[in-house]
């Protein structure tokens, strides 16, 4: 989370499924997007995921498929995301199902 005094003015956030993460809730306010916060706030989101020794991260956008790429997320189909992270709520319906499913895998990595 990113603050400015006392509002908050960022946040991207994992939730855990055993080796797997969902990341949620990447969000800038306008008025301070174009400025790095949301990169910042993904790369602390993913180096938090790599130091627990995670197998992978999905997320889910209706907006920014475009945006994930650059961090290493690859466009899936949802059937293909970790059984555990399909049994979230995002998956079972907090998301539409024309939200655009993408992974990052650390195996390679490790």
């Amino acid at each position: 989370m990113a603050v400015d005094g006392d509002a908050v003015i960022g946040s991207a956030g994992l939730e855990v499924y055993g080796p797997h993460a969902l990341l949620r809730s990447v969000a800038v306010l306008p008025e301070r997007q174009r400025g790095g916060l949301g990169r910042r706030l993904i790369e602390t989101a993913l180096e938090a995921a790599r130091r627990e020794r995670l197998e992978s991260v999905t997320l889910l956008t209706t907006t920014a498929a475009d945006y994930f790429p650059r961090f290493g997320f690859r466009r899936i189909d949802q059937s293909r995301a970790p059984d555990a992270v399909k049994a979230s709520t995002q998956f079972r319906g907090a998301c539409p199902s024309t939200a655009a499913a993408m992974l990052l895998e650390f195996s390679q990595e490790n």
